[in-house]
C-alpha cells in the first residue's frame, strides 16, 4: 500500500493505492494523516480508486482520520467504487463519510 500527498488549492488530496489493511498499511495511512492536520490542513479527500480491498482494520482507519478531521474542525471526503464502495455503503458508513466516485466531484463538493 502507498499513500501519495497532493495539495489542490485549500484540499489535501491523499491518493492510496494497494490493499488497506491490518499492518503497516494503517500505520502509514494514520501517520501521513495526522501529519497533514498537525501541518494545518483541514479540507481532505481519500482517493481510495487504487484500493481493490480493504479489511476492517482498513475501514476502521478511515473512519478514524473522518474523527480526527472533524476534531480539528475540518472535512474528509472519500472517493471509492467497486467492492470498496460495496463495503462503506454495506455498513452504512454513507451515512457517516461523504462518499463520491470521482476526485473532481469531491472537490467540488467543498465549494457548496
Amino acid at each position: 500500500m502507498a499513500v501519495a500527498i497532493r495539495k489542490i488549492g485549500k484540499v489535501c488530496v491523499l491518493d492510496i493505492s494497494g490493499e488497506l489493511k491490518l499492518g503497516d498499511a494503517i500505520t502509514e495511512l494514520g501517520d501521513k494523516f495526522k501529519a497533514c492536520v498537525d501541518g494545518g490542513d483541514r479540507f481532505f479527500v481519500f482517493n481510495m480508486l487504487k484500493v481493490p480491498w480493504m479489511d476492517s482494520s482498513g475501514i476502521g482507519e478511515v473512519i478514524a482520520c473522518y474523527k480526527r478531521a472533524r476534531d480539528a474542525k475540518g472535512e474528509l471526503k472519500v472517493v471509492l467504487k467497486g467492492k470498496s464502495h460495496d463495503l462503506f455503503t454495506f455498513y452504512e458508513l454513507h451515512k457517516v463519510c461523504e462518499l463520491h466516485e470521482k476526485v473532481e466531484d469531491a472537490l467540488g463538493s467543498f465549494a457548496s
